[in-house]
C-alpha cells in the first residue's frame, strides 16, 4: 500500500528552515519554570524527529560541539542531503538517518528529544508511537519539544481548504491559483480573507506540507495532554513561556478568562479559542520526573535574558531598561541585578516572573554574546557560507531563519573572510545596487550572523 506522507517527503523537498520554538536553550527554561531542572544542552543527548535536510539540527550541533545529535527521517533524499551539508561544514557531532520512528531503537537516552512539525500531519498510529517513544527513550530528567496544531484555530481554515479543493478539481491548477481564485471573489471584509492571505504567504512549499498535506489533523490541548498522560509523559507547559497565554491576546482579555476560569487547563483552552490560535509548541517530561517548586528566586537567577516588547510597568521598565542596555547580548540575571538599584529579591523574582511570562523578557539557559560591529573582513561560519551559496536561510545567534532575495545571496556567499568590506561594497554595487550595504552588513552582525 502507498504511504502518501513518504511519497510526499520523497518527491517534494521540505523548505529548509530552523525552528526557534525548539531550540533547547529556551526550552530548557520552559521546563525549569515548570519544576525540572533538565540537563544542560551543552553536554546532552539531542535526537531530532523528522529532521529533513538537518536545518534545523546543524546550527545546534554547532553550538555545543561538546553534545550528541542524531536525526532521524523517513525520507532518504532529505537524510543523504543533511548528512551531505554536516559533512561540508565539518559538522562531527551530528549523525543523520533514514529510518521510522515505530522501528528507530536508539542506542541510549536522549535528553531532549525534538518533534516539530510532526505530530499533526502523521496517523495515529504515529502519533501514538512518538508520545510512546518520548516515554521509554528520554533521560529522567530530560524533555521532548513536540509540536501540534490546534483544533480551535484550525476550524476558520479548514471551509477554506475544501474551497480550494473544490476550485482545483473544477478548474484544475495548483494549490496558489485556487488560492489566488478564491481570493478574488472573497469580500474584502471577510473573516475569510485574512486566512486567504496567510495561506498565500506561506507559498506552495509549504503549503504542500502544511495546510494541504496528506495528514493534517488539530487537536485541542486537553486532548494531547491527556494523550501524553496516557504514554506516561507530562505537560510542563509551552516552550517559549510568554506563549501559555497567546500573544496575540490583550492582557485584558486574559484577566477576564482568569477571573471566571480557574481551572490551569481551562483557562489555556478558553485562551485558545479566544485567540483563535493555530499551533501550540509544549515541553513533555516522564511522569516520574521529580519536579521541584516551579519558580524561586534561585531557579530565577539561573537565566540569562534579553530585552523583548516595552512593558507598560513602571517598575519594570526599569529592569527591562538594564537588560537592554547589554543587547544585543544576553546576560545573567545577576550581572542586571548589579546595575540596578537595591530591591526586595521577592519583587525583583516576580517581576522577572512576570516578564517572562509577558515576553518583555526573553529568557536563556546560558549568555550569549558576540560582536555586534562588522569586521574589516566579515565571515560567514562554515555552514552559513554553504547555505549562503545555496541560497537557503541562514541561522542568526537565537536559531531563527532568515531568508534573502536572490541577488544578496550573491553578496553573502562572498562573505568568507577573505573580502574586505570595501570589496564586498564594491561587489554588492555592482550586482544589487539597490542594496544599502553598510546598514545591511550592520544587520547582519547585529543579528550575530558572523564568525
Amino acid at each position: 500500500m502507498a504511504d502518501p506522507i513518504h511519497e510526499l517527503y520523497e518527491t517534494h523537498v521540505y523548505p529548509a528552515m530552523s525552528h526557534p520554538l525548539s531550540d533547547p536553550a529556551v526550552s530548557a527554561v520552559a521546563a525549569r519554570l515548570g519544576g525540572l531542572k533538565s540537563p544542560h544542552p551543552a553536554q546532552a543527548r539531542v535526537l531530532e524527529i523528522g529532521c529533513c535536510s538537518g536545518h534545523n539540527l546543524i546550527p545546534l550541533a554547532m553550538r555545543w560541539p561538546k553534545s550528541v545529535f542524531v536525526g532521524i527521517d523517513l525520507a532518504e533524499t532529505s537524510i543523504a542531503e543533511a548528512s551531505a551539508r554536516a559533512a561540508a561544514a565539518g559538522v562531527s557531532n551530528v549523525k543523520f538517518q533514514a529510518v521510522d520512528l515505530r522501528t528507530y531503537q536508539p542506542d541510549a537516552p536522549f535528553d531532549f528529544i525534538i518533534a516539530h512539525g510532526f505530530f499533526s500531519w502523521v496517523p495515529d498510529e504515529v502519533k501514538a508511537a512518538l508520545l510512546g517513544f518520548c516515554q521509554k527513550n528520554l533521560s529522567q530528567s530530560g524533555i521532548a519539544t513536540v509540536s501540534f496544531n490546534l483544533e480551535c484555530g484550525w476550524a476558520a481554515r479548514f471551509p477554506i481548504i475544501r474551497k480550494v479543493r473544490a476550485i482545483q478539481q473544477a478548474r484544475g491548477g495548483d494549490v496558489v491559483s485556487a488560492l489566488e481564485i478564491l481570493r478574488f471573489v472573497t469580500e474584502p471584509d471577510s473573516p475569510e480573507m485574512e486566512v486567504v492571505d496567510d495561506m498565500l504567504a506561506k507559498g506552495p512549499a509549504i503549503l504542500a506540507f502544511d495546510d494541504f498535506g496528506p495528514v493534517n489533523d488539530p487537536w485541542p490541548l486537553d486532548r494531547f495532554v491527556q494523550a501524553a498522560s496516557n504514554s506516561g509523559l507530562k505537560w510542563l507547559g509551552e516552550s517559549d513561556p510568554a506563549e501559555n497565554n497567546p500573544s496575540l491576546m490583550s492582557d485584558e482579555v486574559v484577566e477576564q478568562l482568569a477571573e471566571k476560569i480557574k481551572d490551569p487547563l481551562a483557562f489555556q483552552m478558553a485562551a485558545d479559542a479566544a485567540a483563535g490560535r493555530t499551533f501550540r509548541s509544549g515541553v513533555l517530561c516522564r511522569s516520574d520526573a521529580a519536579l521541584a517548586e516551579p519558580v524561586s528566586l534561585g531557579v530565577v537567577l539561573e537565566f540569562s535574558v534579553r530585552a523583548g516588547k516595552v512593558p507598560k510597568d513602571a517598575g519594570a521598565l526599569e529592569i527591562w531598561q538594564a537588560i537592554s542596555s547589554f543587547a544585543p547580548a544576553c546576560v545573567t540575571l545577576r550581572e542586571v541585578m548589579e546595575i540596578l538599584p537595591e530591591r526586595s529579591l521577592r519583587k525583583f523574582t516576580s517581576l522577572v516572573f512576570d516578564g517572562i511570562m509577558q515576553g518583555w523578557i526573553l529568557p536563556r539557559i546560558e549568555p550569549v554574546n558576540y560582536d555586534s560591529q562588522p569586521a574589516v573582513k566579515p565571515q560567514l561560519d562554515a555552514f552559513r557560507l554553504l547555505c549562503a551559496r545555496g541560497g537557503l536561510p541562514l541561522v542568526d545567534a537565537w536559531h531563527k531563519p532568515c531568508l534573502f532575495p536572490e541577488k544578496h545571496f550573491a553578496v553573502l556567499a562572498m562573505m568568507d573572510g577573505v573580502q574586505s568590506r570595501a570589496e564586498l561594497a564594491a561587489f554588492s554595487k555592482r550586482h544589487c545596487p539597490e542594496l544599502a550595504f553598510e546598514p545591511w552588513l550592520h544587520h547582519l552582525a547585529g543579528r550575530g550572523m558572523f564568525s
